[in-house]
């Protein structure tokens, strides 16, 4: 259980710092740190937290294979920053850190999830089979005392 957990901090570290940390390098590379130039400190924090959230928040999209998540994330995204769309070097700004985000999420993701099954406890499947609804919750919790019948909203 303590190789699950080393490797799931791990993944997670991956996922969030270290995407920050090439997300930045890639606005360097493309010229379009110059779009941030004139934001104050604050601000920019906020976005490296939103990245960081977002990323996380499609990771569980990608788990779970719920793919209604991503397109959530990038019309949350989209209304939220709309009026600013218009304006050519801020877009492109936009359209490389969510694109970034989504590829990064993808690729962490499935590394985590091929160590997880071939070399790991499979943990993905753990959680899915006790986050699944399919079953009786009895069976999934192995609790005998529940009835056969019940569900997670009892």
């Amino acid at each position: 259980m303590i190789h699950a957990f080393i490797y799931s901090v791990l993944g997670l570290l991956l996922l969030t710092y270290v995407g920050n940390v090439i997300c930045r390098g890639i606005f360097k590379i493309t010229g379009l740190a110059a779009a941030t130039a004139h934001v104050p400190a604050p601000d920019y924090r906020a976005g490296r937290v939103i990245g960081i959230l977002e990323r996380l928040i499609l990771v569980a999209g990608i788990m779970l294979q719920s793919w209604e998540i991503l397109v959530a994330v990038i019309a949350l995204k989209t209304v939220a920053r709309f009026q600013k769309m218009d304006q050519r070097e801020f877009a492109e700004y936009f359209l490389v850190g969510s694109l970034f985000s989504i590829l990064w999420a993808l690729l962490v993701t499935g590394a985590w999830s091929a160590y997880d099954q071939h070399v790991g406890i499979n943990l993905r499947q753990t959680v899915r089979e006790l986050l699944s609804t399919e079953q009786p919750l009895a069976q999934r919790t192995n609790r005998p005392d529940l009835p056969a019948n019940a569900n997670a909203d009892t």
